[in-house]
């Protein structure tokens, strides 16, 4: 269990993705999780996030829900986490 989740709500964002992940890449502090919630995406965030995760930089958990709204994604999120801080 990792002590922080970084969670990240996403939908139709592959483009920009990349902007999270080398911000969490380059960070010191590494007892981290991120955590995406995929709201339906249509285009390839999928395929993005699973580049990212074979890179075994830190720990990705990637999630794909049918497309509900951020606020059932954050809901989703919360109920998803086992670290000390969300």
């Amino acid at each position: 269990m990792k002590r922080v989740t970084v969670f990240t709500p996403t939908y139709n964002r592959a483009n920009v993705l990349h902007r999270v992940y080398d911000s969490l890449a380059a960070q010191t502090y590494r007892d981290f999780c991120w955590l995406i919630v995929d709201d339906g995406s249509k285009d390839d965030t999928k395929a993005v996030v699973e580049a990212f995760i074979a890179r075994e930089q830190f720990p990705i958990k990637y999630v794909r829900q049918e497309n509900q709204g951020k606020h059932i994604a954050t809901n989703h999120a919360v109920a998803m986490t086992d670290s000390e801080l969300f």
